[in-house]
């Protein structure tokens, strides 16, 4: 009777207790855009070329559906990106983490709004590693910083 009385508690405390799984989280994200006064094809040129000037490379781009991602690229790398990382993104809240890379890609999209005018939308995908507690990399928030230089850059050529 001891016995069962013993496992009978043990079954409530197990079933009282929460999970501790849970469910991850999609990677924080920003999104900018901007209207242009300028045809989809002048658009869709230009952004490659901007990305090109500014050391970007393109993972993919497909034309028709007015996508173009760039790979993941460095923004700082050493001791100094614990600090710079707050220049673009938000650090994320890591005990004892110490963070000695930051990166980023873009996803951008083009689409026509007219005969004479498009869309472009920016969104970016900030991570940082962390080499200290976790040793992995952790999306970061935007601040919008690449995301809105970029849609500049864009404009400045159009």
């Amino acid at each position: 009777m001891n016995t069962r009385l013993v496992s009978l508690s043990l079954l409530v405390l197990v079933l009282s207790v929460p999970g501790c799984a849970v469910a991850p989280t999609p990677p924080p994200t920003m999104e900018d855009t901007s209207f242009f006064l300028a045809r989809f094809d002048n658009v869709w040129e230009k952004s490659l070329k901007v990305l090109e000037r500014e050391g970007l490379p393109v993972k993919e781009a497909d034309k028709a559906t007015g996508l173009i991602i760039t790979k993941f690229v460095n923004y700082s790398v050493g001791m100094r990106a614990h600090q710079e990382i707050e220049d673009i993104a938000e650090r994320p809240d890591i005990r004892l983490a110490l963070f000695t890379q930051v990166g980023y890609s873009l996803c951008i999209r083009i689409a026509p709004t007219g005969d004479m005018s498009s869309q472009v939308t920016i969104t970016s995908r900030i991570e940082a590693y962390d080499k200290n507690a976790t040793r992995k990399w952790h999306p970061c928030r935007s601040r919008n910083v690449v995301e809105r230089k970029m849609l500049e850059k864009i404009r400045a050529v159009l």
